[in-house]
């Protein structure tokens, strides 16, 4: 009783007005949460708050209501649509705190110099060059690894030495040029 008075005064009594929002907060379909009867109430999250889209608003409630693998992946995707790179954000993350961290920042050994060691993470595929036999091959394994369409693929081939793709790991460089290599082209690791 206590929790509908103190609802009736705050910001989220909109929430249990609209149902349509109600409905992302429990694993029941909107329908089903109207029909059955109201054994338990609806407990509000512990800090409001203030959305300035109704959109956001909205995805926020159906983020919080997915199961933990599911935001994970939603968040990964999201990451990489924005072109966020967490591989690289947490290798300079570590490099940092190998340093020192922020006690090097704020004056442990400030005299001494930091000798900057800069291990090379991405590399570019570059294409060097095909044998004349093997071109269409070349044409159709470049087309698959950089998802590219064939005139693009075929123009990339044809205007070599260019680089296939860029800002790739060692190990996959080391593979995609093995495999390459195997059906005539000449590739570089840069």
């Amino acid at each position: 009783m206590a929790l509908r008075q103190s609802l009736r005064k705050s910001p989220w009594k909109r929430l249990l007005v609209r149902p349509q929002q109600i409905r992302f907060l429990s694993a029941e379909p909107a329908t089903a949460a109207a029909d059955a009867p109201a054994a338990a109430e609806w407990v509000p999250p512990p800090h409001p708050t203030k959305f300035r889209s109704p959109k956001v608003e909205e995805l926020f409630f159906k983020m919080i209501a997915m199961p933990k693998e599911e935001l994970q992946l939603v968040s990964k995707r999201t990451l990489l649509r924005i072109d966020f790179d967490v591989d690289e954000e947490m290798a300079q993350r570590e490099a940092f705190l190998a340093q020192g961290g922020v006690a090097a920042m704020v004056g442990g050994d400030a005299g001494a110099p930091v000798e900057e060691e800069k291990v090379k993470t991405a590399f570019d595929l570059k294409l060097l060059g095909f044998d004349a036999k093997s071109k269409i091959k070349v044409i159709k394994e470049v087309r698959a690894i950089a998802g590219l369409g064939l005139k693009e693929a075929k123009d990339l081939v044809e205007g070599a030495p260019k680089a296939i793709k860029k800002g790739i790991k060692k190990e996959e460089a080391e593979e995609l040029k093995e495999k390459l290599e195997a059906i005539g082209a000449t590739i570089e690791i840069v």
